[in-house]
């Protein structure tokens, strides 16, 4: 197990997409506050760190999407996992290897957004005005988020043995959450009362208010809040605005997706035919 860590971190030295994962996220950590400090100046838009702060949870699936696919996938069309399996190394091991490499640059991912986000933005928007345990608590749910994210597109990169198929269902699949979160996210913001508008004889605008029939209440609003809660791209969603309803259910969910992800990919692995 130690050996194919080694040599999986060894293989990021050279590895183009981690590395340009690391460049994207770090741009777009720098880009944040200064956009928000050059429309502060220009525009008086009175902005807080945190506005921007938390928005990389909408990005690190995707990238982790993209890598993972790849990563791993190379290591397919290179035929180095059916080799460390001929070489005496357990399948279990082999997976395990490659979700710990995935889930580590998934924080790093994460880690390279945030640095330069504090150094760039402290100067330059202030700091922090929401209590620092809000602050803490959504970083460790986002973080915990990049890990099972990472857990699901490795279950699939190492299923799959076709690199292009992987890819393609991996970054699919991180658009499927964040496009189901969005959805599910408009379900749950429908106002409980709406204008209704009527035209008179004369020509006058009248409204009243009535019952949304969209609103949900109850047990369905219970049912989609779960959904939404367990939802990778709805948890990302919710922490990027700071919106959670249930914050300390987040992180529960997130590592049940990691141990029924990881469980699930050894057990398939295990099954599986190497080509």
């Amino acid at each position: 197990m130690t050996r194919l860590l080694s040599a999986g971190f060894l293989r990021l030295k050279k590895n183009k997409v981690f590395w340009g994962g690391l460049i994207l996220m770090a741009a777009w950590g720098i880009f944040m506050p200064v956009k928000m400090h050059l429309d502060a100046v220009q525009m008086g838009y009175v902005y807080r760190i945190e506005d921007g702060f938390f928005v990389y949870a909408m990005g690190v699936g995707v990238v982790m999407a993209v890598f993972c696919s790849l990563f791993i996938g190379t290591d397919y069309n290179d035929g180095t996992i059916r080799n460390k399996i001929i070489v005496g190394g357990k399948r279990s091991a082999v997976y395990l290897a490659n979700a710990v490499v995935s889930s580590v640059v998934g924080l790093a991912m994460c880690a390279a957004y945030l640095l330069p986000y504090l150094c760039v933005g402290l100067p330059l928007v202030g700091g922090f005005t929401v209590p620092v345990e809000m602050v803490l608590l959504t970083t460790f749910t986002i973080l915990l988020l990049s890990v099972a994210v990472s857990s699901v597109f490795t279950c699939i990169a190492m299923v799959c043995q076709y690199k292009s198929v992987a890819a393609v269902i991996c970054i699919l699949l991180a658009f499927g959450f964040l496009m189901t979160g969005m959805v599910l996210a408009q379900m749950l913001e429908a106002p409980k009362m709406q204008e209704v508008y009527s035209y008179a004889i004369n020509g006058e605008i009248s409204s009243v208010e009535e019952p949304n029939p969209g609103y949900l209440e109850g047990t369905k609003r219970e049912i989609v809040q779960t959904l939404h809660d367990i939802n990778p791209g709805g948890q990302a969603i919710q922490c990027a605005g700071m919106m959670a309803v249930n914050p300390y259910r987040l992180p529960v969910y997130s590592l049940a997706i990691i141990v029924l992800a990881t469980g699930a990919g050894c057990v398939l692995f295990r099954k599986s035919d190497l080509k």
